[in-house]
C-alpha cells in the first residue's frame, strides 16, 4: 500500500526523528509484505515439439536408476497391487547388476536426463485464460523458446512465461500480467506414467547416446502446474470504493500502533 507524503504529514504534523522513523518502518513493513510472491497450483496440459537444445544437445548430470529384470526390461504395473498387470515398457542393452548384502542380485539400468526446449509450446489450464506462452531466450542464446524442461524419471517443466490472466481457485482472485510457470508430469512408474515423456522415450540409457532427438506432445497432462504471481503489481483492482475503505482502514491501524510509540503530544 502506497501513501503520499501529504498523508504522512496528516498523521504526524510535527514529529521527532524517532517518531518519523517508527511510522516509516510501519509503512516499509507493509510494502515488503505486499511485494511477496504467491504460488498458485493447478493441473494443465502441454503441447508442442520438444527437442534437445541446439546450443547444448547433451545429457545433463542427473542420473535416473531404474530397476529391471535380468534381461534389462522394465515392466509397468497397469493394474493394482492386489490385481497386478505388468506390461513391458522398455528393454535396454546396457544392463547392470550388483550383489545385495543378502546375496541377491540387483538388476538395473542407468539413464541420464535430457534437457529439452520447445519453440511452439501451448499451455492450457483451468486457471489460465486470455493469454499464451511468451517466447524468451533459453540460456540467453535461443530466442523464441516457449518452454524448457528436463526429461528424467518424470517430465519436468522448469520454465515457461505465460502472459494473460491467472485465477486463484481458492479465493477466486484474478491476476493479470506475465507469470513464470513450472510443473511436472507423471513419474515413469505410475500407471499413467506414459502421459508425458520419460527417459524411456529418449532412450538415454548409459553409455548409449539418445537416438531420439525430438518428440511431439499433444495435450500431455501435467499433474502439477505452479504459477508464480507477484501479488503487489498484478492483481486486478477491486472496485474503487472497496480500495478506498481498505486504504483508510490500513492507515488508521498504522497510526494507532505508532501512537503508542510517539509522544502523545504529537497526535
Amino acid at each position: 500500500m502506497k501513501l503520499s507524503s501529504s498523508g504522512i504529514k496528516l498523521g504526524c504534523a510535527v514529529v521527532s526523528s524517532t517518531c518519523l522513523a517508527a511510522v516509516m518502518i510501519g509503512f516499509s513493513g507493509a510494502s515488503a509484505s505486499a511485494a511477496q510472491f504467491i504460488t498458485i497450483e493447478s493441473t494443465g496440459t502441454l503441447s508442442g515439439t520438444i527437442e534437445l537444445p541446439r546450443n547444448n544437445p547433451n545429457f545433463n548430470k542427473s542420473i535416473t536408476r531404474i530397476d529391471t529384470d535380468n534381461t534389462g526390461t522394465y515392466y509397468r504395473n497397469l493394474g493394482t497391487n492386489n490385481n497386478p498387470n505388468y506390461v513391458p515398457v522398455y528393454q535396454s542393452d546396457y544392463l547392470k547388476v550388483k550383489t545385495r548384502s543378502d546375496g541377491s542380485l540387483h538388476y538395473f539400468v542407468d539413464f541420464k536426463g535430457i534437457p529439452i526446449v520447445s519453440f511452439d509450446g501451448v499451455l492450457t489450464s483451468p486457471i489460465l485464460s486470455g493469454g499464451q506462452l511468451t517466447p524468451y531466450k533459453y540460456q540467453g542464446q535461443l530466442p523464441g523458446t516457449t518452454f524448457q524442461g528436463v526429461v528424467q524419471d518424470e517430465f519436468n517443466l522448469t520454465k515457461a512465461l505465460y502472459t494473460g490472466t491467472v485465477t486463484d481457485p481458492d479465493t477466486g482472485k484474478q491476476y493479470q500480467g506475465t507469470f513464470e510457470v513450472s510443473g511436472y508430469g507423471e513419474r515413469y512408474s505410475n500407471r499413467n506414467g506414459s502421459l508425458t515423456p520419460t527417459v524411456f522415450d529418449f532412450q538415454s540409457d548409459i553409455p548409449g547416446l539418445p537416438s531420439v532427438t525430438s518428440l511431439t506432445l499433444t495435450n500431455a497432462t501435467l499433474g502439477n502446474l505452479r504459477i508464480k504471481v507477484p501479488i503487489n503489481e498484478t492483481s486486478i483492482p477491486e472496485p474503487a470504493s472497496v480500495l478506498g475503505t481498505l486504504m483508510v482502514a490500513g492507515f488508521g491501524i498504522v497510526l494507532k500502533i505508532r501512537k503508542d510509540i510517539c509522544p502523545k503530544k504529537m497526535f
